[in-house]
Parts: C-alpha cells; structure tokens; sequence
C-alpha cells in the first residue's frame, strides 16, 4: 500500500473507531428506554462497521479497473433501487430514504453514489480529447447526474441532492471542461437546486427560520440549540467519554445526524479539530492520489471519493455549529448507521 493510500486507510479506521465510541456514548439513553438494553444499537453499529473496515482492506487488494466495464450496469441497477424506495418505500418522518428486507434497512442513495461517480469517470476517460464539446463532454455525463440527483430530490433528500450535484459538476470541472459550461452548468444547478428547496415546505420552513435566526429575531432549530450547547460544554478537552449530558434525550438521535455535538461535548474543542483535521487528511491525500493517477479513470474516481466524504464531513459539522440550515446528512464513518458506513468505507478502497 502507498504512502498517501496508507494514510487514508489508518485515518479513515481512526474515524471509525472514534465513531463507534461515540455511539456506544450517544445512544445508550434511547436505547435503554426503547429496547431496555443501552448497547442495542451500538451492537447493531459495531457489527457494520467492522464489516465496512474489513470489506476496505479486502477490497484494497482489488484493482479498481475491473469495475470500470461493469459501471454503467452497476449504476441503472442502483438507479431502480431508488426509484422503488422513491415510490414503493414506507415513509419515515416525512421521506422515503430506504426500504427493509427483514431485519436489513438499505438506502440506496449511499450505493447509486458511488455507482455514479464510477460511471462519470468511466464516461469522462472514454470521452478524451473531446471533452470541450458541450454534448460529449457536458450534457451526456449531465443526463446520469441529474437522473439521480432528481430521484434523490423525490425522496425528498435535498440536502443529499445537491451534493451530489456539486460532486458531479466538479467532476466535469477537473476532467477539463470548458469554463463558460462549468459556469453554465453550476450556475443553473444552484439555482434549481434553490428553488426546489425553496418549493418544498420542510426545507423551506428550515432555511427561512435558519436565516431568521441569523439576521432576524427568530431561534436556531431546537437541535442546533442543543448541539451548541453540547459543543460549548465541552470545552477544550471535553467533559469525557461517555458523560455527554445531551445523549439523555436533550438531543434526538444524538448518535446519528448531530453526533458531532457529542463528540464536542465529550472530547471537547481537541477533538472536533481532531475530526475536521482528518477530514482534511482525506483530502489533500486523495487529491495527491488523484494528481499521481496513471490515467484519466482513476484521477476523476480518486478526486470524486476525496472530495465527496470530507465534503459531506464539512457541512454535517457546519449544521451543529448553525453555519448551515438542518441537512440530516451523516458524519461519514461515524455517524450510527449501516449503508452510509460500509459503502464509504467500501469507496476508500480506490486509493
């Protein structure tokens, strides 16, 4: 394993370890009360994330070339499994993000991620030379994106939407578009992403009380309230692991979405830089990886996995501290949670 490779690996185990510490932590008080154990659902978490962990290193050993031919049959086959969550799934608290077989909950949206930033490379390497004119370069690889990025919007997932959408057209940004389509394209992305979170009466009601509180009158969102809370009784070095007072139900679900405020309160200003610093790590490495590429595939692939996890990291941390409006996006390797863990764990395996 490579230098930079090596690096990844360690820290994204690292992040992994801390995380399930943290859910240990953050979910005992629900789950004693829910399923009168308080290691219910961190024996549910620790299994899936040593799966993902050992998937990684097995996966490591396998050149990521062979996926290259099976992209475009592995991303419709995500794609149907999301159209079926979009319109045959239950709804939970307002969505349809994922649908159970047994006792397995799956949201496809982790895996048609993945599947698309494969096939985009995929297309984009195949492309070559041709990637100034707008419909080999552009528009083709477009269709993919907004395909998801729309049945994402259904679910309705904006937050995650959006991401992807920016992931994409960064994507198109670094294989070499031109400039006035980049623009063009993330400019008209934006704004359709706006005006359907606009449109949408959940995310609209969280972006317009979120600007209230901002530059009006108006209070953060009750969760953002107690995450503040949580980040500044943490302190410098925090209150310690396992004593967070806002995992007795201050918090809802402090082990999912706001488990960054836990790990403010519990290892303090020390370890949300520690996370935050890893994130970074993932970054800059990835891009290094991405920049030392041998060919086109696996720079584009490289650069989509080293952006889109320290990016989901950033804005997950910038909604505990009020920068940004509720998302209800997962800290990536240490949120609770079994698709979101094996399948980013799954991706760092291109490095």
């Amino acid at each position: 394993m490579k230098p930079y490779s090596f690096i990844i690996f360690v820290t994204a185990v690292l992040l992994v370890i801390f995380g399930s510490l943290l859910v240990l932590s953050a979910s005992s008080t629900f789950a004693q009360l829910k399923f009168d154990n308080p290691q219910a659902l961190f024996a549910a978490h620790i299994g899936k994330a040593i799966g993902g962990v050992i998937l990684m290193g097995i996966l490591a050993m396998v050149d990521y070339h062979h996926y290259k031919k099976y992209s475009k049959i592995v991303l419709i086959g995500a794609i149907v499994l999301l159209v079926v969550t979009v319109f045959f799934a239950p709804e939970v608290k307002g969505s349809q993000r994922s649908f159970t077989i047994g006792s397995v909950s799956f949201q496809p949206v982790e895996l048609v991620k993945i599947a698309l930033f494969i096939h985009l490379a995929a297309m984009l390497e195949r492309v070559g030379d041709d990637i100034s004119d707008l419909r080999l370069g552009v528009i083709n690889p477009m269709i993919w994106v907004l395909i998801v990025v729309i049945l994402v919007l259904l679910q309705p997932n904006v937050s995650n939407g959006v991401l992807i959408l920016a992931t994409g057209i960064a994507m198109l940004f670094v294989a070499g578009i031109r400039l006035q389509h980049f623009f063009a394209f993330a400019g008209g992305g934006f704004v359709m992403a706006l005006a359907y979170a606009l449109y949408k009466p959940h995310s609209f009601k969280r972006i317009s009380s979120h600007l209230g509180a901002i530059f009006g009158d108006g209070d953060f969102h009750p969760q953002v309230m107690q995450s503040l809370y949580g980040l500044g009784s943490g302190g410098v070095l925090g209150v310690g692991l396992g004593h967070s007072a806002q995992r007795n139900l201050f918090l809802p679900e402090a082990y999912g979405d706001f488990i960054f405020a836990v790990a403010g309160e519990e290892a303090g200003m020390i370890g949300t830089v520690g996370v935050l610093l890893a994130y970074g790590a993932i970054l800059v490495c990835g891009l290094i990886i991405a920049k030392n590429a041998k060919d086109k595939f696996g720079k584009l692939l490289a650069f989509a996995i080293a952006f889109s996890i320290p990016l989901y990291g950033f804005v997950n941390a910038a909604v505990a501290i009020g920068v940004v409006p509720v998302t209800g996006l997962p800290l990536p390797l240490i949120s609770h949670g079994g698709t979101a863990i094996i399948i980013v764990c799954s991706s760092i395996e291109f490095y």
